[in-house]
């Protein structure tokens, strides 16, 4: 009865809208008749593209401008016809058009052009933070929201903190945890038996139940050993959901809307999703400032840690007594009045041993990430609407995830859960995506799948071609060791197809993607298409990438997440026992180069000031007065850097080449910057730059234009949006570490709001970010005429050339088929060592680190040297990352030095820098070019 309604709505719908189209059509000649010019006129979806046509075939006078409008109906944009005023009878049909049929129209002109700009902000903000809802009828809406909410209420009441999410982490790692080791081995040996033995090539009727047999057992072996590991691994239940949610919407689907067709009806799920999910998350919000009990802290999670069946580590700690004789360990912790009691002879360090249980933290943000999930499938539900552009949704869905995750990673790890929560992000991820393709499934039959997947693929290499290098890079640094695996099995599944007793153990040999690759060989017809791909690369450039990847996780790793934290530490003992003047100033000198250094954003420097300045200010002016004088600080610093950047670096070294060059001022990404920020006043469009776009080469940009300084500072002071809520981030993550002398908790709400704040900081500054990029990309748009008539700098284009040469022939002489072997041999172990540095930090971290937090000191934790955190593994890591990079080095030398010989010998005018500087008259910063 309710599709039947639905369907009856929609045709009526459908009726009343082709009349209103027809009696629009009708106005629409009555106003473009009276006059030569019409006014701006903003109509509905279905005559968009009309409109677009007719705006493109009628040629604008040059001292006419194109704005860009946006449309209420549909969200869309597109270039607006010339603003004119309308007269008397213009005005009259409008306004009877709007009053009879509803439509929308505008009149642009110079008084509401912020009103324009506020408009398309709002519209943008909503376009990524919000899916691209179906609309539907409030019957249907509420009904799937109902089957939305009733897998959320479940998991909600069996496996977070809100309901008996203890009880049941208890009872699974109490009673069914033991057994786990033999489901999960009878589960790996049968799911390695069928592909060895090729059962998705199992065509006759028997092979084929057989096979649907089998992996029905896997699957529901899976579901409960995963609930078997939740002890260990708790964030298995949460992957668990959300693929048996696309399972249950899909079986929902085949019940109650069977009439419907299924891809109408996934993308009928966006709003029931999404509602769901902003209820979920309000809910848990609520929850937890109810009561004190409901946040998290240090306390609370060393209270619930055994409840939520995590094991003490003791092995970590020999030195320590941590027991208390009968099974339990030493201290208590007391929720309701929020101290720890340590027993006679332990010591607070012992408190340590359940640093690795995230359990509690899993069971208190699980309803966070039960929204996260259930936002995922929405905005994925949306992509599969006929009306959507692949390209874009799928853009869009990637942008709003990775935006999500990221907050998510960085709040979680200022609380103290950070190694957790990026596995339980991991997982979340990968259930995901396993969930979207339970709807894709179902959307599409199998051929229109792969013309979907087709489609997308063709528009990702027309677009991101260029890249793809890039992320075959990150490929091979992440997957060789599965790689590896992976031939070998398939060197053991050829043998089992050679046996003359299995024939129906052999792939079809008339696809498309294996017809060409025929015979016997010693690996499957499979890996052999894998090897025929993987030779067609430039493996060259591919291995180089992934040394780049491999670097930067490193980097990542090591230098930001170990030897930052313990220089981090080290500060704020020393400066603990300075007055408060010595440790501004050394904040300031420290915080001053760090904004100099290009790559350096302003975030991390902003949260060493609040880490630093609330130990040493507390005494002096309490935490509150601490906190206005930091933020006061930061503020400063950041004009101080922006003066210095804008006025010694841009405006004193402009004539410099390598400087404009640096900056970029030819591309069209900076020439919009620079077409924004020379606008009198202080628009929106122009602070949004200022605050979120890059910061050196902004500042610098400004100093190379000469413009004034004060109204730039002026622009930039709203950069403490930004700076509030990254400082509070540090300084409550300080105050969540401190202890009264009986080990109460002095603040035990700071790693809450610390929690928090860090989320805050997060959407201000990706934030920030999309709306600089938005006027920028607005800018590029509307005003192509006014870039163009911006001049090139022609000492950068001819550096640009130069340095385009070098590349053009650092490719040719670096080809692989052309590099002697010594050189691959040197590329190939540089690759190789860094991958397995990488595999060692990742995987046997605890071996290669010791453990470190901010409040620990050098002196009691690491025996007095720095170096100490530093295991022997570890230090067998970074040997192999520096002979990586020693030998990436040597290649790299040597592959520029026969760069510039082939340079040299195709355009003789062109010579090294060295011998610019010899040449008179010359600058040896303008670009390495003479004319005879």
């Amino acid at each position: 009865m309710v599709l039947e309604e639905d369907l009856s709505n929609n045709t009526a719908i459908a009726s009343v809208g082709q009349q209103q189209h027809d009696h629009h059509h009708q106005h629409s000649a009555i106003i473009n008749n009276a006059d030569q010019h019409p006014p701006a006129v903003l109509l509905p979806a279905a005559n968009q593209q009309q409109q677009q046509t007719m705006q493109n075939e009628m040629p604008l006078p040059s001292s006419q401008r194109l704005e860009y409008g946006v449309d209420k109906a549909t969200d869309q944009s597109g270039p607006r016809l010339p603003t004119t005023e309308l007269n008397d009878q213009q005005q009259e049909a409008s306004g009877n058009l709007v009053e009879d049929d509803a439509y929308y129209y505008t009149v642009a002109n110079t008084k509401t052009e912020e009103e324009s700009w506020g408009r398309k902000l709002c519209g943008a903000f909503a376009g990524f933070l919000f899916p691209r809802l179906t609309p539907i009828p409030w019957s249907s809406f509420v009904l799937l929201s109902i089957f939305v909410a009733i897998p959320a209420i479940a998991y909600l009441m069996l496996f977070t903190k809100m309901g008996y999410g203890l009880s049941t982490y208890y009872y699974l790692s109490e009673n069914y945890e033991k057994y786990s080791g033999y489901l999960g081995f009878s589960i790996a040996l049968g799911a390695f038996l069928l592909y060895l033995f090729d059962c998705f090539y199992w065509s006759s009727p028997t092979g084929r139940w057989l096979r649907r047999t089998f992996l029905t057992l896997l699957i529901i072996g899976i579901g409960f050993f995963t609930l078997f590991e939740s002890g260990d691994y708790p964030y298995g239940p949460v992957s668990l959901f959300v693929v048996l949610v696309a399972l249950w919407l899909i079986l929902i689907g085949k019940v109650v809307y069977k009439n419907v067709e299924p891809k109408a009806y996934v993308s009928w799920l966006s709003g029931p999703l999404f509602f769901v999910a902003l209820v979920v998350f309000l809910s848990w919000f609520i929850w937890t400032f109810l009561s004190e009990k409901n946040e998290y802290n240090l306390i609370v999670s060393l209270a619930e840690a055994e409840q939520s069946g995590c094991e003490p580590n003791y092995a970590d700690y020999p030195d320590l007594n941590c027991g208390d004789g009968m099974g339990g360990v030493c201290f208590t912790a007391d929720i309701a009045s929020g101290s720890l009691t340590f027993a006679d002879g332990c010591d607070e360090m012992c408190t340590q041993v359940y640093s690795k249980c995230y359990n509690t933290f899993i069971l208190w943000v699980g309803p966070f990430l039960v929204s996260l999930g259930l936002v995922f499938l929405s905005f994925f539900a949306t992509f599969l609407r006929p009306e959507n552009s692949p390209e874009q949704e799928t853009t869009k869905l990637a942008k709003i995830w990775m935006f999500l995750l990221f907050g998510t990673w960085v709040s979680a790890s200022l609380a103290g859960a950070g190694a957790g929560v990026s596995a339980t992000l991991t997982a979340l991820t990968l259930a995901s995506f396993i969930a979207a393709a339970i709807f894709l499934a179902i959307s599409y039959e199998q051929i229109e799948r792969k013309e979907h997947l087709n489609r997308i693929g063709e528009q990702l290499v027309e677009k991101y071609g260029n890249h793809f290098d890039v992320f075959r890079g990150l490929l091979i640094v992440t997957c060789t060791p599965i790689f590896v695996l992976y031939f070998f099995v398939s060197f053991v599944i050829q043998r089992i197809r050679d046996l003359p007793f299995c024939p129906y153990s052999k792939p079809p040999v008339n696809t498309m993607s294996l017809r060409d690759i025929g015979g016997t060989g010693w690996l499957t017809v499979e890996a052999r298409r894998l090897l025929r791909e993987f030779q067609t690369w430039n493996r060259t450039k591919v291995f180089t990438y992934a040394i780049y990847w491999g670097f930067a996780f490193m980097v990542l790793s090591v230098i930001v997440s170990q030897f930052t934290l313990v220089f981090l530490s080290w500060l704020i003992e020393k400066t603990s026992v300075m007055p408060l003047g010595a440790v501004t100033g050394i904040l300031v000198a420290i915080g001053l180069t760090m904004f100099l250094l290009p790559p350096v954003p302003g975030a991390p420097i902003y949260l060493v000031i609040g880490i630093v300045i609330i130990p040493v200010g507390r005494p002096i002016m309490g935490i509150f007065g601490s906190l206005l004088f930091a933020h006061g600080i930061s503020l400063a610093l950041k004009l101080v850097a922006c003066t210095v950047q804008q006025k010694m670096i841009g405006g004193l070294l402009q004539h410099y080449v390598s400087i404009r060059q640096f900056c970029g001022v030819n591309s069209n990404l900076m020439r919009s910057v620079k077409l924004v920020l020379q606008q009198p006043g202080l628009g929106l469009d122009k602070v949004s730059i200022l605050v979120g776009g890059p910061d050196w080469p902004t500042s610098v940009l400004c100093g190379i234009m000469d413009l004034e300084l004060i109204p730039i500072l002026i622009g930039t002071l709203p950069i403490i949006v930004l700076i509030i809520p990254t400082l509070l981030t540090g300084s409550f993550t300080y105050m969540s570490n401190l202890r009264l002398e009986n080990g109460k908790s002095e603040f035990p709400w700071a790693g809450t709001v610390a929690t928090i704040c860090a989320a805050v900081t997060a959407i201000v500054q990706f934030g920030s970010m999309v709306i600089a990029a938005y006027f920028i990309e607005n800018t590029v748009s509307t005003r192509q005429r006014e870039l163009d008539a911006i001049p090139i700098d022609e000492d950068v284009k001819a550096a640009d050339e130069r340095d385009e040469a070098i590349v053009q022939a650092y490719e040719e002489v670096t080809q692989w088929g052309s590099l002697p072997v010594w050189a691959k041999s040197v590329l190939s172990v540089s690759l190789t060592s860094m991958i397995a540095s990488c595999y060692m930090v990742q995987l046997f971290a605890d071996e290669c680190f010791r453990e470190y937090q901010l409040t620990y000191t050098i002196e009691q934790r690491l025996d007095g040297d720095w170096k100490n955190i530093v295991k022997p593994l570890g230090a067998v890591a970074n040997l192999l990352f520096l002979f990586s990079l020693i030998l990436l080095y040597v290649y790299r030398s040597w592959a520029m030095r026969r760069a510039w010989v082939r340079v040299d010998s195709n355009n003789p005018v062109m010579i090294s820098p060295s011998m610019m500087e010899l040449a008179s008259g010359v600058d040896s910063e303008t670009p390495y070019m003479l004319q005879k």
